[in-house]
């Protein structure tokens, strides 16, 4: 669609100076006279400045600026070989670039197609080195320094990957790009917002019909079309909010690397520890803060040496994988809310339901008596209700709300639980296993799994285990970190299933319009049952529940922690994990769900702090580091 656009607006711009060529060609007489001494039309493209992007309080973080480069314009050089040849031995004097790039710059197929089109033979030179070849190849025919239109960055890493980079047109797209109206040789938003709003921010190229001497040098102005600049965007970002986000999450991955040296990991792979931080406004969807680590310089594809780029595209922590919206991880216990709210819906369970968890339960194999298999609570939460069983995390307590229990098998009072295939549709009305929706490329659905599912991709029927196990987050069941951003949105506004987004709105001809609030659909339950959990939530936020870690000083909230399992066990049975906290607030009147995701993390040690400092820093303003220094626009 993008460029069914470009081209119709490219076709029209053709036709208008084609018009134009005619009239002066046929219907006037100066103009056709000197066609009859060697002059000649030419159309020439002229490029729109490309719009800025800032946070939502106007703080620049992307302007235009210029890298310098070297082109060789074959048109401008003789026609005979020898002449031809003795001017890139001089052009090769002067610039000290290779005489056989000069020659097949002089003969390629850009040449062929365009000889005054410039064609680039040395990039990226500093401002003093252009300076000083401008100078020396002044009144050189066929070679000229010229600026070429690029971008500069904030120096935030927390901002690579939201902002993207622009770059060469991708081979696979060249041709439709250049009948779209782009230059071969011109640049285009590849990744983050620069590629998601490539449209808005690079405006409409205008037009210039020139004519020409034999040497292609323009003698005179015969029409224009203006070139339309791109929009301004401001994004949803709220930089000092960003920064301490950045600034929380990197704490929390360190102090997560304490669990990577427990006893008996001498020999296992080296873990590389990431994380994910989101901050959400409830009330609109967007994105107040949004950080994924590790990360890199939004400024290394723009002015990175070839050594530090294949360093970051060679790093296996992966810094180019915005852990926010592209990372699959099983959620764990922060899934439970979720699990709970569709029980009390199917009528499997009430606020008031018990069950007992005495730190495990045992299940007895129905093919083998004597085969026991045996499911583990974190601890022995006793006989407890449901706002208890998630303010604790009891996974007994999920384990039969998911999957029942059979008098037979054992050790537990019977229960019948509402199916794996019931949670399974559960999840996938809250927003798994889809996309949310999120501006932005490259966005990860993640998997629901059912006994379908499992037939058919694994060849395996469904068994007990697997229910237990989806009844706690974990086993086949992945998410993204936004997802659970959504899904904490919804909890805490009723339902309102929010469509994400990093815009916050867009300035065109000096007017500002904010971006209108989506949203994907709703998540049908009760009020009184959106209530339970809301209560449960606050529970857990209590000094006795799992989510105190993560309370901001003053400030009611409902949370939720995560500790995720996953690979082969330690000698002392325990595994890695994964730390997870959802929370929102106020409590009261929410405004905001924040998210925390860390590789190799416990919920409430690790994460739970880092959702505490962004709250703080949301409730609180003066508790904020000061925001960077803004980039000066040019």
């Amino acid at each position: 669609m993008r460029l069914r656009l470009m081209q119709v607006a490219v076709c029209a711009l053709f036709l208008l100076l084609a018009v134009q060529v005619a009239r002066l060609q046929w219907l006037d007489p100066a103009v056709s006279a000197d066609y009859a001494t060697g002059t000649f039309p030419r159309n020439v493209a002229v490029e729109p400045p490309r719009g800025l992007i800032t946070d939502r309080n106007g703080l620049v973080l992307a302007h235009n600026t210029a890298t310098f480069r070297v082109v060789l314009i074959p048109g401008e050089l003789a026609s005979e070989p020898e002449p031809r040849r003795l001017a890139l031995a001089r052009i090769e004097d002067l610039t000290a670039i290779p005489f056989a790039t000069l020659e097949a710059a002089s003969s390629s197929t850009l040449a062929a197609l365009d000889p005054y089109a410039p064609v680039a033979v040395q990039d990226d030179l500093d401002r003093d080195t252009a300076v000083m070849l401008r100078a020396r190849l002044a009144g050189q025919a066929g070679v000229a320094v010229q600026a070429n239109p690029a971008r500069a960055y904030a120096s935030e890493p927390s901002l690579a990957h939201i902002l993207g980079s622009i770059g060469a047109l991708p081979p696979e797209e060249a041709a439709d790009l250049v009948a779209a109206g782009y230059h071969v040789d011109g640049v285009i938003g590849l990744t983050g917002v620069e590629g998601q709003y490539e449209t808005t921010l690079r405006g409409q190229p205008g037009r210039r019909l020139v004519l020409a001497d034999p040497q292609g040098r323009e003698v005179d102005l015969l029409g224009e079309a203006a070139a339309t600049p791109g929009a301004d965007l401001a994004l949803s970002i709220d930089m000092r909010l960003q920064r301490t986000a950045a600034t929380a999450l990197a704490e929390g991955i360190e102090r997560g690397r304490s669990i990577l040296n427990r006893p008996g990991s001498a020999g296992r792979p080296v873990a590389v520890s990431g994380g994910a931080a989101i901050l959400m406004d409830v009330r609109t969807g967007e994105l107040l803060a949004s950080v994924s680590l590790p990360s890199y310089d939004p400024n290394l594809f723009s002015t990175g040496t070839p050594d530090e780029v294949a360093k970051v595209l060679a790093d296996p922590a992966r810094p180019l994988v915005d852990r926010t919206y592209m990372e699959l991880r099983s959620p764990g216990s922060v899934f439970k809310p979720l699990v709970a709210l569709a029980a009390l819906e199917e009528g499997i369970a009430t606020r008031d339901t018990r069950i007992l968890s005495t730190g495990a339960i045992t299940v007895r194999d129905q093919f083998n008596p004597n085969v026991v298999y045996v499911f583990r609570d974190w601890a022995a939460h006793g006989n407890v209700d449901m706002t208890a069983a998630i303010a604790r995390s009891s996974d007994v307590y999920f384990y039969l709300l998911t999957g029942g229990y059979d008098a037979a098998w054992g050790s537990q009072a019977p229960f019948e639980g509402m199916g794996a295939d019931v949670l399974a549709a559960w999840a996938r009305r809250a927003g798994f296993g889809k996309a949310t929706g999120i501006d932005l490329p490259g966005e990860a659905v993640g998997l629901v799994p059912d006994s379908a599912w499992k037939e058919r991709e694994i060849g395996e029927p469904w068994l007990l285990g697997d229910s237990y196990t989806f009844g706690i987050g974990q086993g086949y069941l992945t998410t993204t970190p936004l997802q659970m951003a959504v899904l904490t949105a919804a909890l805490a506004t009723g339902g309102r299933l929010l469509q994400p987004t990093i815009l916050h709105g867009t300035t065109i001809d000096g007017r500002f319009a904010t971006n209108t609030p989506r949203t994907t659909g709703t998540l049908d339950a009760s009020a009184e049952h959106f209530e339970v959990i809301r209560e449960a939530m606050l529970a857990a936020a209590q000094p006795a529940g799992t989510a105190y870690t993560g309370v901001p000083a003053g400030v009611r909230i409902g949370g939720k922690t995560g500790t995720a399992e996953f690979g082969v066990p330690y000698p002392d049975g325990q595994y890695d994990t994964h730390g997870w906290y959802i929370g929102f607030g106020p409590y009261e009147d929410p405004e905001v769900a924040v998210v925390v995701y860390l590789e190799y993390g416990v919920g409430s040690t690790h994460a739970g702090p880092v959702a505490k400092s962004i709250l703080e820093a949301y409730f609180n303003a003066a508790t904020a580091p000061p925001a960077p220094e803004q980039v000066e626009a040019q």
